[in-house]
């Protein structure tokens, strides 16, 4: 993997390196395409939603005839393994995409929406690294795959919290991504050294779809940093983990302490 150890290196058989970014057409993940564009990977810009965003961005970044537009609906099982054989052995893979709270404080989550949280949050980011792990083109070819998590899976010493199955009704996000954690870190303990997994935990980086400015402040008066993070340090810590190959099985809470407040 000694690859992964030097910033110049960054071809394969005189092909770029490949990297496949999840939910990339905008907001984190149109800053982690672009840094990975940066860095000298051909990028797949996953998305489903924000076709016209990801056509956008792609015309955007340097040497843009290597990089694809990659359309899946991750909540579809189907459709999802119809589209992981049609895509190409990454180098790289981000899972980014996620489904955030749909259930209201004060409501009862309902099944379609339990489904929604599960098949994005669980299922599509574990199904995309086994994929790549078996993919015929893999070979002896090193895969690192990060995923974006939630500083709230953390407890204040950094472990992830423990696992509950969720009564019926509960908002089950937080126990997507905490299974989610507990699973990545197995494959990374099962694949090594093939295969390394490393994780980022961010607190409050943008604003949550519908969010008010009031609501954000709110928001920020409970971290300890009293800041929002800056999509520079989530991308920094993408960069971070290409270029250290001894890390794996690793959560990079990146949230101005917010995993430190007790729940």
């Amino acid at each position: 993997m000694s690859h992964q150890n030097s910033p110049s290196a960054n071809t394969v058989s005189n092909k770029p390196w490949r990297a496949l970014v999840t939910g990339g057409g905008k907001r984190i993940g149109a800053e982690l395409v672009r840094k990975c564009a940066e860095m000298g990977f051909a990028v797949h810009i996953h998305v489903w939603q924000s076709q016209t965003e990801a056509a956008e961005l792609k015309a955007t970044l340097k040497n843009s005839h290597l990089h694809h537009v990659t359309l899946c609906n991750l909540e579809n099982a189907q459709a999802r393994a119809a589209w992981l054989k049609t895509l190409p052995a990454f180098d790289l893979i981000v899972n980014n995409a996620s489904v955030y709270r749909l259930t209201p404080a004060d409501g009862v989550e309902t099944p379609e929406i339990r489904q929604r949280y599960w098949q994005v949050n669980t299922c599509a980011p574990l199904e995309i690294i086994q994929s790549q792990l078996h993919h015929p083109d893999r070979h002896d070819r090193p895969l690192l795959a990060v995923n974006l998590l939630d500083c709230e899976i953390l407890t204040p010493h950094g472990a992830i919290r423990q696992y509950h199955e969720p009564a019926p009704g509960e908002d089950s996000y937080l126990s997507t991504r905490i299974y989610l954690a507990y699973a990545l870190q197995d494959l990374a303990l099962k694949h090594a050294p093939q295969l390394r997994v490393n994780s980022i935990a961010p607190g409050p980086v943008l604003p949550p779809v519908n969010c008010k400015t009031a609501g954000m402040t709110k928001i920020l008066d409970r971290v300890p940093m009293k800041k929002p993070v800056h999509t520079s340090e989530i991308t920094a810590a993408l960069n971070l983990f290409w270029h250290n190959p001894s890390l794996t099985g690793v959560i990079l809470p990146i949230d101005g302490g917010m995993h430190l407040i007790p729940r």
